[in-house]
């Protein structure tokens, strides 16, 4: 049994002729590790003096003690600690993200787009590990009402799969719980907010962060990342899985193809 903890991150790009960014993914966790991953990520935050009821956030509230208490090298050192932790415990990796600066599809709708493509990836995921999988994802923070539809949006996925792929391996609707109270959902926080964060060229301070993170994304049958671990829409920006994951090709498996990388026609040929 694999659990998926899921969350969502929104971005402002600098990267010119990129809008904003809508990202939604997560982190998959082995049922068998759960308890002991909790337990180091606890250990590395007591390490660092952070309070036990503390939320690990890549954006901390001006109001928190990390914010407040935690700055420069000793956070970065923080955090890489804890998405090592999660490295040396087996986790992977999936982040889908769209440019809503390329697309008509702007705010819920873009959203929605969003939800699909990571639901397929996540179910091909769990089939091709011949796993049953959970999914957590961290309570919609506004009405009751909001939280329904989320959940809903879910259920009807999980119901009826997508046009692309049904669902085999996710056999109950998605979870929700405060972020709070969960280290797992902590932790995608982070892996989702850093990988947006690179998408859109804010760099500085993710880049040394995502050198981990890039490790853990699942892969194609062929050991590629771009596509499978991390999904950009619309295609034309695939150029940028050659500079954030350091690869030559984007294979699209399913076409048996591929495409050489940087392709001097298409955007971020260079950078």
């Amino acid at each position: 049994m694999k659990f998926f903890f899921a969350d969502d991150s929104s971005q402002k790009a600098v990267r010119e002729g990129m809008g904003k960014i809508i990202g939604f993914g997560g982190i998959f966790v082995d049922a068998e590790v759960l308890g002991q991953l909790e337990q180091e990520i606890n250990h590395i935050c007591s390490s660092y003096s952070l309070p036990d009821d503390e939320e690990i956030k890549w954006s901390p509230r001006r109001d928190s003690w990390i914010y407040n208490n935690l700055h420069g090298e000793d956070r970065t050192r923080c955090y890489t600690d804890i998405l090592e932790a999660a490295r040396n415990s087996g986790c992977k990796i999936l982040v889908v993200a769209w440019d809503t600066g390329r697309t008509t599809l702007t705010g819920q709708d873009a959203f929605q787009k969003v939800l699909d493509f990571a639901f397929e990836r996540i179910e091909m995921y769990l089939a091709k590990q011949d796993s049953l999988g959970v999914i957590v994802a961290d309570r919609p923070g506004g009405s009751h009402r909001e939280d329904e539809q989320f959940l809903a949006s879910f259920l009807n996925r999980i119901t009826i799969g997508t046009v692309y792929v049904h669902s085999e391996h996710i056999p109950i609707n998605i979870l929700t719980t405060p972020s709070h109270l969960q280290r797992h959902l902590q932790l995608a926080d982070l892996t989702i907010s850093i990988t947006c964060a690179m998408i859109s060229g804010k760099t500085r301070y993710a880049e040394p962060l995502f050198s981990i993170i890039k490790e853990m994304l699942i892969e194609n049958h062929v050991g590629y990342r771009g596509g499978t671990g991390l999904k950009l829409f619309p295609d034309e920006l695939i150029n940028l899985y050659h500079w954030l994951l350091d690869e030559e090709e984007f294979v699209r498996v399913s076409a048996s193809s591929g495409i050489r990388l940087p392709d001097p026609h298409l955007p971020y040929a260079t950078i």
